[in-house]
């Protein structure tokens, strides 16, 4: 292999290494519906960021990257549907590594969120 098919291939495999490498070890927030209901918007309130999830349809997963939070704390969310809450609620943020950090959030069919850590 010469000297410019080697750059061109370092060129290539360093921004899919890197980004792929992101994916595995930043901290992400999930949203999977498993209603047959379209919602507007689900809020993540997190000890220094907020992430706003919507719309959010019938049957279907999000998935958002967050910053870390570097320290614990409690969070909230709430689900909206035609600017009201439908359902919302508090969950501790414990302290511990960040990295690969998976926040999921399950909306069932009664319109009920349940978060898993």
């Amino acid at each position: 292999m010469n000297r410019k098919h080697k750059l061109i291939a370092s060129l290539f495999s360093v921004p899919l290494t890197i980004g792929v490498v992101y994916y595995f070890i930043s901290p992400k927030a999930i949203v999977s519906n498993l209603s047959d209901t379209e919602y507007d918007e689900l809020i993540i309130s997190l000890p220094s960021s907020r992430i706003s999830f919507g719309p959010i349809e019938a049957q279907s997963s999000s998935t958002i990257f967050y910053s870390r939070q570097h320290r614990p704390g409690m969070g909230t969310y709430s689900l909206r549907s035609e600017s009201s809450e439908i359902y919302g609620n508090n969950f501790p943020y414990a302290e511990g590594s960040e990295i690969g950090r998976i926040l999921r959030f399950t909306i069932d069919s009664n319109g009920q969120v349940s978060v898993n850590d």
